[in-house]
């Protein structure tokens, strides 16, 4: 037992207490009661010593004064009573006997008690001691008669020190007897309080474990009556709690994987506006690091502020909300309602819409360049075809220089839709490659072969950088051709006067740089250089249809080889691509489609 303890302390005071004023309450009582209990008895005792004495005097007739007198003495000797005894034959007294009375003449209450016995012939039963007095008597007076005449009177009296000495002594043993008694009942409660607290004890002991969060922590339940019943209750609360608490973790656990799982930032908060859940995508949207307050979250009043009106309306709203470096956000915001208390809190999913607007944007602008590219080669023919039908061309060069417009532009649109539908097999996967063995410079030499008259046109140089003794590559040669085409026609749209091939290789590839001394191209270009029908400078009227380098980067992906490229603003452009090298017996040499299944 924890003698410590405020509850055993308060208890153990109490019952003190108690104790105490019980024994003060019960002596007190008794010294009161008790006194007036004793002055009644020994009342009624000098009273039954008067009566016995008259009957004395009555059997007695004949015997002298003084015979009576000596039986007065006896008494007096044994139990210290006073007395009077009078025979008044004439105005005077004949007898006057006074034990422990001094200057009975000046006695004014005794004289007139004797007076009124001797008078009137009645009974004195009679004392004048109160609880408080040190003073008084106990009388008791009796007439005496012979016959019927009254001869005389007797007066006993008992003084209070007789009584007051004896019920002293009584008090004082029964006060050392409570001193006694009272150490003894001070044991006795402090036994009595600490078993009837040991169950309270234990019980504060297991519901500070279940404060602590160890729900395992059980009662003893052999108490009898109200306490075991208490104690089974409270096992059967730890147990419904401990069920309780377990299945609110695992839930708290599930919610926490849910909303980790999600690339789609979450946050919840409650009707006074504080944090209740958050995910780390959120964080990573905004960049929070440590989080204890909404702000810290999502360093914008605003959609805070939203979360409040949406509690205060009862009604979802969805907005869009820009970040910095063109990101762009979904906020959907919807109240958490309660069956009894109404809206309770707010949830708000954070959805980044980046690449969805980014989609949006480069569909409308492919639905824009598609239209455009189809449009101007159409429009191109058409004008050439109505004056055709018309017959407003007469001269045959005219109508000859005219026919060869307009097969250039169906050429161009015939290219324009190959190239469509090349883009789209090879991003849907259903272009097939064909792996073989082939020689890196006499690829090389093919196409600058190939390209040379139209480099001639546009008055550019080629220029091959190569190494000799160069292993075998192992890749779809066509595919590689078409790619390198694409890169140098390219280059040779921008460049001022030289485009140059560089051949390197390391430990596993082969690198194929072709590079050009034309007007570079701009940071903010660079991530959309391979974007369907995006051209870095637009006002340019002549160039390609702006899906080539698409056709490119999707056909080195297909390979799993690499296009990237490089460029300083006003000097410089290079791309460069990757060969895997040939290893002997690494794979057996067929289509990709073949060896993926």
């Amino acid at each position: 037992m924890n003698f410590k303890g405020e509850l055993f302390r308060k208890s153990f005071i109490i019952c003190i207490v108690l104790l105490l004023l019980a024994t003060v309450v019960l002596l007190g009582a008794y010294t009161y009661f008790g006194r007036r209990t004793y002055i009644s008895l020994q009342q009624e005792s000098l009273n039954r010593t008067a009566d016995a004495a008259q009957a004395l005097f009555d059997n007695q007739a004949s015997s002298t004064g003084t015979t009576f007198q000596q039986y007065l003495d006896s008494i007096s000797k044994a139990s210290n009573i006073s007395y009077i005894l009078i025979f008044p034959h004439s105005q005077e007294n004949a007898y006057f006997f006074a034990t422990n009375i001094v200057n009975y003449q000046e006695n004014e209450f005794t004289q007139q008690l004797t007076e009124r016995i001797i008078t009137n012939g009645e009974k004195i039963d009679f004392h004048n001691i109160t609880f408080s007095s040190v003073s008084g008597s106990i009388y008791s007076g009796r007439p005496l008669y012979v016959g019927e005449e009254l001869r005389g009177c007797v007066l006993l009296i008992l003084e209070i020190d007789e009584i007051t000495g004896a019920f002293t002594r009584l008090s004082n043993s029964l006060w050392i007897t409570a001193l006694f008694l009272l150490p003894i009942m001070f044991l006795a409660a402090l036994f009595l309080i600490s078993n009837l607290l040991h169950p309270i004890g234990e019980m504060t002991k297991v519901a500070r474990q279940l404060s602590k969060g160890n729900y395992d922590a059980r009662i003893r339940e052999q108490y009898r009556g109200e306490l075991g019943m208490l104690a089974r209750t409270m096992n059967n609360m730890s147990a419904a709690l401990s069920r309780t608490i377990r299945q609110l973790e695992n839930e708290k656990r599930q919610l926490g994987y849910i909303l980790s799982s999600f690339s789609d930032g979450v946050a919840a908060i409650d009707k006074s506006g504080e944090l209740t859940h958050f995910n780390p995508a959120l964080m990573k949207m905004f960049g929070a690091v440590e989080v204890h307050t909404p702000i810290d979250l999502v360093p914008d009043r605003m959609i805070w502020d939203a979360f409040m009106a949406v509690m205060d309306t009862e009604e979802m709203r969805t907005f869009h909300y820009n970040l910095p470096g063109e990101r762009v956000l979904w906020i959907t915001i919807v109240p958490i309602m309660s069956e009894t208390e109404g809206c309770v809190g707010a949830v708000g999913l954070f959805k980044d819409a980046t690449e969805i607007e980014q989609l949006e944007r480069m569909r409308n602008e492919y639905v824009a360049n598609i239209s455009h590219e189809l449009r101007t080669p159409l429009t191109s023919i058409r004008g050439l075809l109505e004056p055709l039908c018309d017959g407003m061309v007469k001269n045959e060069e005219t109508r000859n220089r005219y026919y060869s417009i307009m097969l250039h532009e169906v050429e161009r649109l015939s290219r324009l839709i190959t190239d469509m539908l090349q883009l789209s097999r090879l991003q849907s996967g259903t272009e097939n490659m064909n792996i073989t063995l082939f020689d890196v410079n006499e690829l090389l030499d093919d196409v600058t072969l190939s390209l040379m008259p139209e480099a001639k046109k546009r008055n550019c140089r080629i220029e091959v950088e190569t190494k000799e003794n160069l292993p075998s590559v192992m890749s779809d040669r066509d595919r590689i051709e078409q790619v390198l085409v694409i890169l140098i026609d390219n280059a040779m749209r921008y460049a001022k006067s030289t485009v140059k091939l560089i051949v390197d290789d390391d430990p596993h590839d082969v690198f194929i740089s072709v590079w050009d001394d034309g007007c570079g191209i701009k940071k903010e270009d660079m991530a959309r250089l391979f974007e369907r029908f995006y051209k870095v400078d637009k006002s340019r009227k002549e160039g390609g249809n702006g899906l080539g380098l698409s056709i490119a980067k999707q056909i080195m992906e297909k390979l799993d080889e690499r296009l990237e490229v490089d460029s300083e603003e006003g000097k410089w452009t290079c791309f460069r691509i990757t060969i895997k090298k040939y290893v002997s017996n690494a794979i057996p040499l067929n289509s990709v489609e073949e060896i993926v299944s």
